[in-house]
């Protein structure tokens, strides 16, 4: 089906999933790139287009997010979703710097120095920007985090312990920031309900209405977070 949405002077595709009952909840999600729109039985069409019309910028704003490709080419870094040259440089000491590049200077080029150099930034970069935004999150969650710590995992994003010490993968720092949003908020929500229970992804949806796209962002992209 398609739309033309006043507000956005364009038309877009979406495709309309109609719900067993009578009666519930309307419902936008985009996945893969793909508006799809969930509604009751006897929702009329009109009334669902009012509805999409009133979330017209969010709908672009979404999708524009998710066409976006994140699998970097050869010899480039991400950080904070936007993709950059990686550059080697010889020099008597190891550092590394960010400004249009990422320059990583070392008196050997050696691709596990390399990796060890970008690794020791990445968690330092972490250690300086992220604790901000935890506590931003924890006001708005409400709750109180103990401690934020930082590790490079290949396949774990974060954790929370039963003490609420929050952990979190320094490569989240490679991702769009509303991924590391998610992350953060997941953890966040896990000190007020300890499991996977409906309770703890009520307590998610709250304040992470976007987080199934965000886990199905991670879910097909996550293994480009790499260096």
């Amino acid at each position: 089906m398609e739309i033309f949405l006043k507000k956005l002077s364009k038309t877009i595709e979406y495709e309309l999933k109609r719900t067993n009952r009578r009666s519930g909840s309307f419902r936008v999600a985009i996945k893969n790139g793909k508006l799809t729109v969930y509604a009751p039985s006897d929702c009329p069409v009109s009334i669902i287009e009012e509805l999409l019309q009133e979330r017209a910028q969010w709908i672009e704003e979404n999708l524009t997010r998710q066409k976006k490709m994140v699998d970097r080419p050869k010899d480039t870094i991400l950080y904070r979703g936007q993709s950059y040259p990686l550059k080697i440089k010889i020099a008597e000491k190891n550092w590394v710097s960010l400004e249009d590049a990422f320059v990583v200077n070392t008196p050997k080029s050696d691709p596990q120095v390399i990796s060890q150099l970008l690794e020791c930034w990445f968690k330092m970069e972490a250690e300086r920007i992220i604790p901000k935004r935890v506590w931003e999150l924890a006001r708005k969650v409400g709750v109180c985090p103990q401690k934020i710590s930082f590790r490079n995992q290949k396949t774990r994003w974060g954790s929370c312990s039963s003490s609420g010490n929050i952990s979190l993968n320094i490569r989240l720092l490679m991702a769009p920031e509303w991924i590391f949003d998610y992350v953060i908020i997941h953890e966040l929500c896990h000190i007020h309900e300890p499991n996977h229970s409906s309770r703890f992804w009520q307590h998610v949806t709250k304040h992470c209405p976007e987080y199934k796209e965000a886990r199905a962002w991670l879910k097909k992209h996550g293994h480009a977070l790499a260096f």
